[in-house]
């Protein structure tokens, strides 16, 4: 339980808790994207999350979330170790460009 209580209490820098921010609002606008251009007449690419919104637009939602979400904890439970800065490197320009796409569908539909 200590070891718990540690890794929560530690402090998390500045740019690693706005990226870790942005990720998840970048997420939820990929999220609520995605299901508005489902409405008019997209495909859902993704098996898995196909399967998701078979079940419901919750579901769909609240898995998604939920991954990143995961992933997002993992990152801020070891801010500056080298796999968390990888990471960080990675999904947060990845989760711009998918916004920005996302974004730009919305003038082509």
């Amino acid at each position: 339980m200590e070891t718990i209580r540690r890794a929560v209490a530690r402090p998390l820098d500045n740019r690693t808790a706005i990226l870790c921010l942005a990720i998840l609002a970048l997420n939820l606008l990929d999220a609520f994207a995605t299901l508005r251009h489902l409405e008019h007449g997209a495909q859902e690419l993704n098996p898995f999350m196909l399967a998701l919104l078979h079940r419901g637009a919750g579901h769909f939602l609240i898995v998604k979330h939920l991954l990143a979400s995961a992933g997002v904890i993992g990152i801020a439970l070891h801010p500056g170790r080298r796999a968390a800065d990888i990471a960080l490197f990675i999904l947060f320009p990845l989760y711009s460009l998918l916004a920005v796409y996302q974004i730009a569908l919305f003038y082509v539909m």
